[in-house]
């Protein structure tokens, strides 16, 4: 299996390809511009093939922006989303109009998924990609429209590779530290949901002031202000001792004894969009719920693209080679500096993937047993 993390600039588009012909996507987006990521699905798959699984980790259009081009291009059997309750909706099409980036697509996505879907899809196909929703951690929340619910922390049975001990373990977790500050700053400075709702709704963009609320998003919840993100464990169900190494287009010699880092890393990954690792909290709840799975983590996606907001120094544990997405030259400037710091002081073996072709990482898996 050749796992790649590809080179789409400020956003994430991540594949894992078996010898068999199986699949797998996680994220599909980029605001560098959605010709990057167009081009690496031109690049990596041929026209009509197909794509067993996609993952969205949450509905920002850096990381959702090159579906509908995935849609067409590929044959796309499952698509798996996490769950959004009606406040998560509001929040993401606040959020899209704030950093003025709503599109069409994401608005029929948060509207009619399957609809929204069914728009794109290749017309050669007989049928329109099965949707599912990843439900909260712990959660009784009923799940509506029409995509299929499925439980956080369960193997997908359906996913079967040509590693017999290899599976896919979807998280949705859920964290509203930072859209309940959000909203009760909002709250307090005169606004409610419903009257939120309306300006949304509203053609005239010119008649309420987003930069009072653009500025209330700011002191409350600086950072990445998505209430959730689905995680992604791939890799063995049961502990094994096979480790990998990367392959980098300018890997220089950072493996070597002598560098004090580790020169191999066991084979499973853990992909983590913009999940918020930052509190103590946030972190234990994670390795909690993937205590069976840690052992074979061996590389890490670090969460929204390197922000100190999302960041926890157990990354750098020394377990996990780290894998950071974001342009070259974003307007967040991300990756943030401390986080880097930390890396670099642990000697923590990590890799900054931008647009630019030669900064690719991929790595071979071993499929036999």
């Amino acid at each position: 299996m050749i796992r790649s993390f590809l080179p789409v600039g400020q956003g994430a588009f991540y594949t894992e390809q078996f010898d068999c012909g199986m699949n797998i996507v996680y994220d599909c987006g980029s605001s560098t511009g959605k010709s990057a990521v167009e081009k690496q699905i031109a690049d990596t798959f041929e026209p009509r093939e197909k794509i067993q699984a996609v993952f969205i980790s949450h509905l920002h259009e850096d990381h959702i922006n090159g579906l509908p081009f995935l849609l067409s291009y590929c044959c796309v059997e499952k698509i798996y989303l996490p769950f959004l309750t009606e406040e998560e909706i509001l929040l993401t099409r606040l959020i899209a109009h704030l950093e003025n980036t709503e599109s069409t697509f994401l608005a029929d996505l948060l509207e009619d998924p399957l609809q929204a879907v069914e728009q794109y899809t290749l017309p050669v196909d007989t049928t329109t990609p099965e949707l599912f929703s990843v439900m909260p951690v712990a959660s009784n929340l009923r799940n509506r429209g029409n995509t299929t619910a499925i439980p956080s922390g369960k193997a997908l049975a359906d996913l079967k590779t040509s590693r017999k001990n290899w599976v896919y373990v979807p998280y949705n977790f859920q964290n509203t530290r930072r859209s309940k500050a959000f909203f009760r700053g909002l709250k307090k400075n005169g606004y409610d949901k419903k009257t939120l709702q309306s300006y949304l709704e509203t053609s005239d963009i010119f008649s309420y002031d987003w930069n009072d609320i653009r500025k209330i998003y700011q002191t409350y919840a600086p950072g990445s202000l998505n209430s959730n993100s689905l995680v992604v464990y791939s890799g063995p169900q049961i502990p094994d001792v096979k480790m990998v190494r990367p392959y980098h287009f300018f890997l220089p010699d950072l493996t070597s004894p002598q560098s004090g880092r580790r020169n191999a890393y066991p084979d499973g990954c853990l992909f983590l969009g913009d999940y918020d690792a930052r509190t103590e909290d946030s972190w234990k709840e994670l390795t909690d719920y993937l205590s069976d799975y840690m052992p074979s983590v061996g590389t890490v996606q670090v969460p929204h693209h390197g922000s100190k907001h999302n960041y926890n120094e157990a990354l750098s544990c020394g377990q996990f080679l780290l894998i950071i997405s974001a342009g070259y030259q974003n307007k967040y400037r991300h990756p943030h500096a401390k986080v880097l710091k930390d890396m670099l002081m642990k000697k923590v073996l990590h890799f900054w993937v931008t647009e630019q072709v030669g900064s690719m990482v991929q790595f071979q898996i071993d499929e036999e047993v």
